[in-house]
């Protein structure tokens, strides 16, 4: 279970999309309020209600968009997408519900609100599931559609390789050379050995490397205490091995497409859940390298 909760898991920093998120989100919570009257509360009893729902909606809009547009700028490693994880995601959602809870019942209790003067954390703490629930559906469904997009996508690149590779018999054989790669951890206690062609990507991570390999039709991930510099150094005999960012290095015989725009290139492999960053110093390399495949 604990391993579950370390798999990667999409970061939305896409700033236009988040900011119609947010605005749908909040007025849709608020004409449920008026609407549906939880708890029994009639918000429209007097002009102080209506304020209490218009300041919830505010108080919403403020932390989401403080959660998912201001603190990623202000923290952007915490918040890189190729490292954001189930964990992490689980953490920041807790973390904004308490926020709310806390605005809401500060808010109910500056307006006095009939129906929440008892229990008012504990129903603050329920109206607080509403709008958050409400973000992260539409933040899903998104990303169903950014998967959905990708698949297509990569289906339509593996049919363009399959016809180029019955063209290209001496491409198909260079592709299957069966280089060895051996790489030994710090302490010298855990080894990763693979053949070359299977290496998807390997990339930083604090003071340890995560490679992303294949086995058989499955993509794996190993960790193992070694610096990136190091690895380069081992492997910067094969050509195919290339760095493609300060924290990533990428097999370019893995790689299905480049995608994205300035500042955020990245590149996809068939079966990787993760996009692997590119620097904007790398892009044009890159795109040279996959034209010449």
């Amino acid at each position: 279970m604990f391993d579950n909760l370390n798999q990667p898991y999409p970061f939305n920093n896409n700033f236009k999309h988040n900011l119609r998120t947010i605005a749908f989100v909040c007025m849709s919570f608020m004409l449920i309020m008026l609407y549906f009257q939880p708890f029994g509360i009639n918000f429209l009893a007097s002009p102080k209600d209506g304020y209490f729902v218009l300041a919830m909606g505010l108080l919403s809009a403020a932390n989401f968009f403080f959660n998912t547009l201001i603190l990623p700028g202000l923290f952007p490693k915490l918040f890189e997408s190729h490292r954001w994880t189930v964990k992490k995601e689980l953490i920041w959602n807790f973390g904004m519900f308490v926020l709310l809870i806390v605005a809401f019942t500060l808010t109910a209790m500056f307006f006095r609100i009939t129906g929440m003067q008892t229990l008012t954390v504990f129903r603050s703490g329920a109206i607080a599931l509403l709008p958050l629930v409400l973000f992260n559906l539409l933040n899903y469904n998104n990303s169903l559609k950014s998967k959905v997009n990708q698949v297509i996508d990569s289906g339509r690149h593996w049919l363009a390789e399959e016809r180029k590779s019955m063209h290209s018999d001496t491409k198909e054989l260079h592709n299957e050379i069966n280089d060895q790669v051996r790489i030994v951890s710090d302490n010298g206690k855990e080894v990763f050995e693979t053949e070359l062609k299977n290496i998807i990507a390997i990339q930083s991570a604090s003071n340890y490397i995560e490679i992303f390999y294949r086995e058989g039709t499955m993509v794996r991930k190993q960790m193992l205490r070694q610096t990136l510099s190091k690895v380069e150094s081992l492997l910067a005999a094969y050509q195919n091995i290339q760095k493609c960012h300060r924290c990533c290095l990428v097999n370019i015989d893995q790689v299905s497409k480049l995608s994205g725009n300035a500042p955020n290139y990245t590149l996809e492999a068939s079966g990787l859940q993760i996009r692997i960053p590119v620097s904007r110093q790398n892009v044009s390399k890159f795109r040279k390298l996959l034209s010449e495949r």
